[in-house]
């Protein structure tokens, strides 16, 4: 016979009780940046200097005094003296005295003396003489030392996920090597004797679906997922296969067996391998109610529902953010306010979540 009905936590609490417990701790490695994309980084990382380094022009034209452009007009074209140009890659030693002009390509330095660029189109030349037919202010068409990153500020902060952007970013300061969190391994496994891993269906059999989702969710936040074989519903089973994940991994998922059916273990095999055993059996959530958190020697133990549904939302919303919040990893999400077209209902007491449709 089953065992008497769970008691109901809150979402927000089930994240605060189990991350008190379990003592899952932050390790680092120094790897190559072409290694770490979507690892986590463990340290800051500052810019050592300013980008751009030097003032860069914006245009294709003529690096001037502004001052030296006022009143400039196709009827009142002015002449400056052109006294040499700059090359993409160069850094000229040319400082700009007044009256002169020193052609500047786009990304190419503007030199000492210079504090703006008048655009080719603006101008005429005419032997050494360039004319000026556009007013030009202060600093028009010149971006600035540190417009784009000023430098010691931080380029990459303790939490981040490691994208190809960022890694765009760390390797303009020459930068080839970072400090990143170590993976969590996460242990994963389906129960059911209804569920079948390949080979042909019988007759009221499912194919494991929830391990393979549950491990693809784990990979991309970074972590290793380690996925075991199905266990049917024997609880010696369930008992050997979650004792082998808790030795080999951080953190052991399982996908099934959570309800009140007579078959379902998971619940005793938890409190039977270690203290404090199962801390809570439900939460006020749904799809996901039945969720079992158990803390096994300072370990992570997640039994799942079956239903995928709820177990993706469940990993999504709890695990991931227990997991994170121990690791000092940064959760960022993107909220997106909408109308919805018709009435939906909710019971009282409980956090729904709802699936969807978003149109523009």
């Amino acid at each position: 016979m089953p065992k008497k009905f769970f008691t109901v936590s809150k979402r927000t609490d089930v994240i605060q009780k189990i991350s008190s417990l379990i003592t899952l701790s932050p390790f680092e490695e120094e790897m190559d940046i072409l290694s770490v994309v979507s690892r986590v980084a463990s340290r800051d990382v500052f810019a050592s200097f300013s980008i751009p380094s030097f003032k860069k022009s914006l245009v294709d034209g003529f690096a001037v005094h502004c001052e030296d452009t006022g009143g400039a007009s196709n009827g009142n074209p002015i002449p400056l003296k052109l006294v040499g140009e700059t090359h993409i890659g160069d850094f000229p030693s040319i400082c700009l005295a007044d009256d002169e002009a020193v052609f500047t390509p786009t990304g190419g330095v503007v030199v000492d003396g210079a504090d703006a660029v008048v655009m080719f189109e603006y101008t005429e030349m005419r032997g050494n003489e360039i004319f000026i037919t556009k007013e030009v202010s202060k600093g028009e068409n010149v971006l600035p030392v540190g417009d784009d990153i000023q430098k010691d500020s931080i380029i990459l902060e303790k939490g981040d996920f490691i994208t190809p952007e960022k890694v765009a970013g760390i390797r303009s300061f020459g930068i080839k090597k970072v400090f990143v969190f170590k993976p969590v391994k996460v242990g994963i496994f389906a129960t059911g004797d209804e569920l079948y891993d390949e080979g042909e269906l019988g007759k009221g059999k499912i194919y494991d679906s929830n391990s393979y989702a549950l491990a693809a969710e784990v990979i991309k936040d970074g972590f290793i997922a380690n996925r075991y074989e199905i266990v049917k519903d024997d609880k010696e089973k369930i008992i050997s296969t979650l004792k082998t994940a808790l030795n080999e991994n951080d953190v052991v998922l399982m996908s099934g067996g959570t309800s009140k059916g007579s078959f379902d273990f998971t619940v005793e095999a938890i409190d039977l391998l270690g203290k404090p055993g199962v801390v809570i059996h439900g939460m006020h959530l749904s799809p996901g109610k039945p969720t079992v958190f158990g803390v096994i020697d300072g370990k992570l133990i997640v039994g799942l529902s079956g239903n995928p549904l709820a177990s993706f939302l469940v990993y999504r919303s709890v695990v991931r953010n227990i997991i994170f919040q121990k690791m000092g990893i940064k959760l960022k999400r993107k909220v997106v306010f909408a109308e919805i077209t018709e009435n939906i209902p909710s019971r009282k007491g409980r956090e729904e979540f709802i699936i969807g449709k978003f149109s523009l």
